[in-house]
């Protein structure tokens, strides 16, 4: 624990006391949610993503799905665990409501969501890239001359050494989705380098940095989910108009009934799509 987390204990420790005497606890669900949302931004930050937009109105859960999403396209990991996602889901939206007065007990989970947060341990990805010291950890440097470049030994040893990357990989995906280490990260973004290097018939040159092995655009999916829930939103705002034009006045129920169930229809279909598409594996 560091100087500054001993400091931030004790100061967090007082203001709980406090707010048992006074029996209001506002300062505290302020403090916790803001100490959240700040080490998710530190944490993303680190990782090489974008800054969260504040000035746009972007939500803490909406950057902590981005983040995931990145890193699951990438690595097939996932930074943020549903835990710490489904406490956010449930105290965000409550938070800005109330303008930060929550019950107790979200106070109580947004605080333990901080502090399982702040065991996350993510590496710097502005470090050089180098397989220096991981083949002999791995085993791979059995097939070290195959990964360096030599064209007969490469396609000679090329499936093995693929096989044993992927190997690697589930090994270093299925602990970093039970815990987050700076030290798997990092292997198993060399890891996707040297696969990729296999895969595009050239050799494994070690160079940039960890951030440059890594694509940072969001997937498409995720645009088009926003796109379908608009249209969805839209078609049922459009329906509850109608439905008011009729009641008001029943003579356009013939023209608008037909228009009625087009709306309707569209978003029984944008749901049945929605399932389908985004249905979670």
């Amino acid at each position: 624990m560091t100087m500054n987390h001993k400091i931030l204990d004790l100061k967090l420790k007082s203001l709980i006391t406090a707010c048992k005497q006074t029996g209001n606890y506002r300062k505290l669900a302020v403090v916790g949610f803001t100490l959240v949302s700040n080490i998710i931004d530190e944490i993303a930050l680190k990782l090489g993503t974008r800054p969260r937009k504040k000035e746009k109105g972007e939500s803490v859960l909406r950057y902590v799905h981005m983040v995931n999403e990145i890193f699951e396209k990438n690595l097939s990991v996932q930074i943020f665990h549903d835990e710490v996602i489904e406490t956010i889901k449930e105290v965000e939206l409550l938070f800005h409501s109330n303008r930060g007065d929550l019950p107790i007990d979200y106070t109580k989970k947004i605080l333990e969501v901080y502090y399982e947060l702040r065991k996350v341990d993510v590496l710097n990805v502005y470090k050089g890239l180098s397989g220096e010291g991981y083949y002999d950890d791995s085993n791979l440097h059995l097939f070290s001359t195959g990964i360096k470049g030599r064209k007969e030994s490469s396609s000679k040893f090329k499936p093995i050494i693929l096989q044993k990357i992927g190997e690697q990989e589930r090994m270093l995906q299925k602990r970093l989705n039970h815990q987050l280490d700076q030290g798997d990260l990092e292997r198993v973004i060399l890891l996707k380098k040297m696969r990729q290097g296999l895969d595009n018939e050239r050799g494994i040159a070690m160079q940039g940095t960890l951030k440059d092995s890594l694509s940072y655009q969001q997937n498409p999916s995720f645009i088009i989910k926003f796109m379908f829930i608009g249209i969805a939103l839209l078609s049922l705002f459009l329906s509850i108009i109608i439905i008011a034009e009729i009641f008001l006045y029943p003579l356009t129920i013939p023209p608008l009934s037909n228009l009625l169930l087009i709306f309707l229809g569209v978003i029984a279909v944008i749901i049945l799509l929605y399932k389908n598409m985004f249905r979670e594996k």
